[in-house]
């Protein structure tokens, strides 16, 4: 069996059969051979593949990788590994994806940029388990997040343009609705699929000034706009807190 299958295949029994509630981050910090002297790996199929693997040579991509399925794991401990094991195979038996979940998620978390990613792609799969998302958003929604840039995540997620409109960073010729946004404010999340572009208001009217006009009639229209998609909102509405400072 490749050590792609063994890993993935460990990944997925871990997720859906294992008591996770003694992952803990500060694993993440613990050395390889550690782990297995104290019987951890044992407990955890996938640190004990990783492990395994890795074992001739432990390298930083082994130990980069292992913390960021510990941080991943450590999200979603409080969900019963019952409903883990159900929501799991309910995807897995559909016939609908050509790879199994342990997989496809060994996958989006290799690919993540650090640790901290790996922990918000966990935040949002464990919303797909409490069935808030779907199997599909939640995949559409790792794909967004893994091409983002933390800080513009982060600037998203808390609003940032509503602080920039607080301290007058526009100006606005009209009236401007909540829920529209300037294709400035948005900055380099416009091409993320995190907002969507508005179709602007076109109007037609007559040209008044007969003698200087060029053409009959004068073409209008209103400054581009985007509004955030319905995955945007539940992204934003799941990652809500996530970047809060603890007290």
């Amino acid at each position: 069996m490749s050590e792609l299958k063994i890993v993935s295949n460990s990944l997925e029994h871990t997720l859906k059969d294992s008591d996770l509630h003694n992952v803990t981050i500060s694993l993440s910090e613990v050395y390889l051979d550690k782990l297995l002297a104290e019987g951890i790996a044992e407990d955890i199929p996938i640190i004990g593949a990783i492990v395994g693997i890795g074992k001739a040579t432990i390298g930083i991509k082994e130990h980069l990788l292992l913390k960021k399925i510990i941080y991943f794991i450590t999200e979603i401990k409080n969900i019963s590994s019952t409903k883990r094991h159900d929501m799991i195979n309910e995807i897995n038996n559909s016939g609908k994806y050509r790879s199994k979940v342990g997989e496809k998620l060994l996958y989006i978390i290799d690919k993540c940029a650090d640790h901290e990613i790996s922990q918000i792609i966990a935040r949002l799969f464990s919303a797909f388990l409490s069935e808030n998302i779907s199997y599909d958003e939640f995949l559409r929604a790792s794909h967004i997040i893994n091409q983002m840039i933390h800080d513009d995540l982060k600037w998203f997620v808390e609003g940032g343009w509503e602080k920039d409109r607080k301290e007058n960073k526009y100006v606005y010729g009209h009236p401007h609705k909540e829920d529209l946004f300037r294709i400035e404010e948005v900055g380099s999340i416009a091409t993320t699929g995190l907002v969507e572009i508005v179709s602007p208001d076109i109007m037609v009217r007559d040209q008044n000034d007969w003698k200087s006009r060029e053409t009959s009639y004068i073409v209008e229209g209103s400054e581009l706009t985007v509004c955030i998609t319905d995955i945007g909102k539940k992204i934003r509405d799941i990652l809500h807190g996530f970047f809060k400072t603890p007290e």
